[in-house]
């Protein structure tokens, strides 16, 4: 942050505007501010901090005490602060509260932050918490950090140099945004921790899969060999009985397929038998149908000679119709000709009629003209009378003196609300601290509303904890038993088939003194699920209670870092105490708010409306003159325009009439001329249609004759002695096509029977019917053993790919569990160690940003040792410190002279300074060198040179005046001589009797 402008208004002892133009030193980046006690040095750095932060430098001046004492009444205290940062320009502008020159109500506290665009300042923020933090981030600094490192204010430049390690950690944290480290390091422990729960999970998976398997074994006391050895001896005496079962299944798989062949050929002979059956019958019913069928064939053929000729008969037919039509037309057009005549010869008469009343029209349009040339005067006399009625009658409206009493009232009113407005005080301030105060309460009062529900959560969730545990462990017994129930029977299935003298296909023993026997069999799959989901549930409670502990441990530390920000109480009840009383307190405050709100408003409204009211009453009187003047004006015109010769009335009645016979004659002329020259056009258009229909229909008759003639020779032709009897042998095409399918598909099917009977004749060859009901006995006995057969080797491949997926589930699970452990290895180590569980007991993110401050630390040794020739020396504390208390940050001092480390506390005055100065050098360099969020482009002085000798003098002033090849602005506050004389840029600051000013002289 670079300031560009800043500007005093009534501020301290600046009565009138000062403004220091820093853009005026002209790449000069020291300059001094010199002038008498008392003058308002340690002023300007007051406004320049009240501008960001709303506070002053030293934190010691009230925001009431800001007013300067010279300034005017009716001149507000405001501070206006231009700045550049990261190539943009802000401006910040604010007013303290202070009393208003006239009212008793004070100014309120205001703000505003803004951003040039290049054309003109756009605001960011115009409330006063709402600029206090965008200055802060756009800074990355709050006011106390500020004056640490940027502002080493009178009498308190040792802050940073004296600062605990919690206050350095916390500087270092914005500066360098360390947040990162700290939160990596708590994913690495909250991973770990994950970690070390999956490989728990995994092992416990890895045992349920062991625990399986059809064997009676310890198996949490095996090694990873032996389990392979058994398992391995477990697969092979399974893939022998697998052997075993197929070979009995392959012989009896033999003698079903001959059984079944056998059946085959029967069923085959037997189909032939019925199918002859079946034919023979279909034979019989088609003998029936014969004369039917016959008749049909004759009836196609007659239909089939008439179609021949259907052609010329449909010929016939369409001439005949056509010459009926065209008669017909010719008798209804004539009779539509002798109409039309008679209808035109009586619109012609009409039309006589009309042409003998020309006269009389022409005379009444002018009679119309007359009339409206009379009306027209009429109804300028009657405007000329209504505007002299309307005229007096705003006269009489017109009444100056009630807008005068209402304005003696008002002004009474105004009076009243201004003594009531200065009896109100001004509380924005405190109602702002009321405000911050209850949110800090009410965050705490939530914090510990959750931290209490977290603990009877977790509370619970241990008695929840030990009811699944034991849940768990009942459904694994029950599932344990399960299978060893199934693996008995198993056994006795195996069992059934051992006979003395016969080697047992698992134990090869030839002797079998105790075979298994049936038992009751449990669902195992329904208590695997049992035991899975019991297990599920188990684990979930795990993950939900480590989930419940942090989000204590966290609200735990919130609740410590609210406490640490500002004194709360820590009990709920008080919490929830003083939260009433505030909110009571601010309701209070409110209300007084509002009244003062609507008193203001009310006052803003009594000014508008009297400004309104005399601004009417002056309308009024100057309306009234100009009124009378017209109403003479009209009096003179009426007097002059006389009586008119007949009424209004009468003259638009006469009117009226003349102009609705005028309307009927044209109206009746119209109508006629268009009926007489649509009448003539439909008497022309009638006549030519029956001339063309007269034309066509003797051309039709000739052709009928022709196509009847025609007819009657094809008729002959196909032997058809009459028309009727053409026309009842005539069928559809339909009909044709239907009775065609009908001949042809008996036709097929006659075939297809004699066809089929030659042929089974032929199949069966005097061979004897078969017996179907023994032979398909046969096949079912024969298929029952080859089931069982399949059976007993289906159960065993089963037995098999189970056992092969659990040994297979088990090493995979192994290898998970030696993936997982190698991660832990390192991730948990790291994990460790970045929490702090080292022999430093030091966290990741306080060990960056230690590395940071030895930065820092080296960069400002440099400028120390230049300060003292070389005698001190700034160290790091690197001892832990006790307990949780944070430390790395501390600071010692070697003494070159003693060859002694001592803590920094004991260094004098003069040595303080110097060392205070390194330190902030040292830290503008590293954070710039870092080019991080934060600009370190200014720093402030306000004295300390004087605790200095004449040496360490020159050697502070040559530190400093080293740093401008940097860029860095560096502002000192200063009565020592030999300063003023070394740096050739000054802002003189004088004291005079009506307040202060401020001259910047460049040399």
């Amino acid at each position: 942050m670079r300031p560009e402008r800043l500007t005093l208004r009534a501020f301290g002892p600046f009565a009138e505007e000062q403004t220091i133009d820093f853009t005026a030193l002209a790449g000069r980046t020291m300059f001094v501010i010199s002038g008498n006690t008392g003058a308002g040095k340690t002023t300007i750095f007051d406004a320049l901090t009240f501008a960001l932060y709303g506070e002053t430098s030293g934190g010691e001046r009230e925001m009431t005490d800001l007013r300067s004492h010279f300034a005017r009444p009716d001149v507000k205290t405001e501070v206006e602060l231009e700045f550049l940062l990261k190539g943009e320009r802000y401006r910040v502008i604010r007013q303290p509260s202070q009393p208003h020159p006239v009212n008793k109500t004070d100014y309120a506290h205001e703000a505003e932050l803004a951003r040039f665009d290049g054309m003109a300042w756009q605001p960011l923020a115009v409330k006063i918490p709402e600029v206090k933090q965008r200055v802060q981030s756009l800074l990355q600094l709050d006011h106390k950090q500020f004056s640490q490192i940027l502002l080493l204010p009178q009498n308190k430049f040792r802050e940073l140099l004296m600062a605990e390690s919690k206050d350095k950690l916390q500087i270092l944290k914005q500066l360098f945004k360390t947040e990162q480290y700290g939160e990596f390091q708590q994913r690495l422990h909250r991973k770990a921790l994950d970690l070390a729960t999956a490989i728990k999970e995994t092992k416990t998976k890895q045992l349920a899969k062991l625990e399986e398997l059809p064997l009676e074994v310890d198996w949490v006391n095996q090694n990873e060999t032996t389990i392979r050895s058994v398992t391995d001896e477990l697969l092979a005496s399974l893939d022998e009985t697998i052997t075993a079962a197929k070979t009995v299944e392959q012989q009896v798989r033999q003698d079903v397929n001959q059984v079944s062949e056998r059946f085959r050929q029967a069923e085959q002979l037997e189909h032939a038998f019925v199918e002859h059956e079946r034919l023979s019958r279909l034979e019989q019913e088609l003998a029936v149908t014969l004369p039917d069928i016959t008749r049909q064939a004759n009836r196609y053929e007659i239909a089939t000679r008439a179609a021949a000729i259907t052609g010329r008969y449909d010929a016939f037919l369409s001439e005949q119709q056509t010459v009926v039509r065209l008669e017909t037309a010719q008798t209804q057009l004539t009779s539509e000709l002798t109409t039309l005549q008679g209808r035109l010869d009586q619109i012609t008469g009409q039309a006589e009629q009309l042409a003998s009343r020309e006269q009389e029209i022409r005379d009444g349009a002018r009679r119309i003209d007359q009339i409206e040339t009379e009306l027209k005067q009429l109804r300028e006399q009657e405007h000329l009378q209504q505007k002299q009625k309307s005229l007096a009658e705003d006269v009489a409206r017109l009444n100056p003196q009630a807008l005068l009493t209402e304005r003696e009232t008002k002004r009474a009113e105004r009076t009243r609300i201004q003594a009531e407005l200065a009896a109100l005080a001004d509380v924005s301030d405190t109602q702002l601290t009321l405000q911050e105060r209850r949110f800090s309460l009410q965050t705490l009062e939530q914090k510990r509303i959750e931290w209490q529900r977290s603990e009877t959560e977790r509370q619970q969730l241990i008695e929840r904890g030990t009811r699944v545990r034991k849940e768990k462990d009942e459904a694994e017994a029950a599932y344990a038993e399960g299978r060893r129930k199934e693996r008995m029977q198993l056994a006795s299935e195996l069992a059934e088939h051992l006979h003395d003298g016969e080697a047992c296909p698992v134990c090869g023993s030839r002797e079998h003194p105790e075979p298994a026997v049936k038992t009751q069999l449990d669902d195992v799959e329904a208590l695997h699920q049992l035991y899975l989901k019991a297990q599920t549930a188990h684990q979930e409670l795990q993950a939900t209670y480590r989930t419940i502990v942090e989000r204590k441990r966290q609200l735990e530390h919130d609740i410590a870092t609210l406490g640490q920000e500002q004194t709360l109480p820590t009990e709920l009840d008080l919490i929830r105490t003083e939260i009433n009383r505030l909110v009571a307190a601010e309701a209070e405050q409110k209300q007084q708010q509002d009244k003062k709100r609507q008193l203001e408003q009310r006052l803003r409204t009594l000014e508008t409306e009297l400004e309104t009211l005399t601004s009417q009453i002056d309308q009024q009187l100057a309306a009234q003159g100009k009124l009378e003047l017209e109403l003479a004006r009209l009096e003179a015109l009426l007097t002059k325009a006389g009586e008119p010769s007949a009424s209004k009335g009468v003259l638009e009645q006469e009117q009226q009439t003349l102009q609705a016979k005028q309307t009927q004659y044209e109206t009746d002329r119209a109508t006629v001329d268009q009926q007489k020259n649509q009448l003539n056009r439909e008497v022309a258009e009638r006549q030519g249609r029956l001339q063309h229909i007269t034309e066509e229909a003797t051309t039709h008759v000739a052709a009928r004759t022709q196509a009847k003639a025609d007819l009657e020779q094809a008729l002959s032709e196909e032997h058809f002695e009459t028309l009727e009897q053409f026309e009842q042998a005539r069928l559809s095409r339909q009909e044709m096509q239907q009775l065609a399918a009908l001949l042809e598909a008996d036709r097929v099917k006659r075939q297809e029977v004699a066809t089929g009977l030659e042929r089974l004749k032929q199949q069966i060859n005097a061979a004897a019917r078969p017996d179907l009901a023994h032979l398909r006995t046969l096949v079912e006995t024969a298929e029952g053993r080859l089931a069982e057969a399949t059976d007993q080797r289906v159960g065993a491949e089963k037995e098999h790919i189970h056992v092969k997926q659990l040994i297979d589930a088990w090493a995979t699970l192994q290898q998970t569990i030696e993936a997982e452990d190698a991660r832990y290895g390192i991730i948990g180590e790291l994990a460790r160690v970045g929490v702090g569980e080292n022999a430093q007991r030091m966290t990741f993110e306080t060990y960056v940003q230690t590395a940071y401050f030895d930065e820092i630390l080296q960069a400002a040794n440099r400028h120390l040792t230049e300060m003292t020739s070389g005698r001190f020396q700034l160290e790091r504390k690197t001892e832990a410190g006790k307990g949780l208390k944070k430390y790395g940050l501390d600071l010692n001092v070697f003494d070159a002279y003693t060859s002694q480390t001592r803590h920094v506390k004991t260094l004098s005055g003069g040595e303080s300074f110097k060392a205070s100065l390194a330190l902030a050098l040292g830290l503008s360099e590293v954070v710039q060198e870092a080019s991080g969020g934060v600009s370190l482009e200014t720093m402030f002085i306000d004295e300390g040179f004087g605790t200095l000798d004449p040496e360490s003098l020159e050697q502070a002033i040559e530190t400093l005046l080293s740093i401008q090849a940097s860029g860095r602005m560096v502002g000192i506050i200063s009565h020592v001589q030999e300063l003023k004389s070394r740096v050739d840029a000054k802002i003189e600051v004088t004291q005079g009797k009506t307040g202060s000013t401020i001259q910047l002289v460049v040399e």
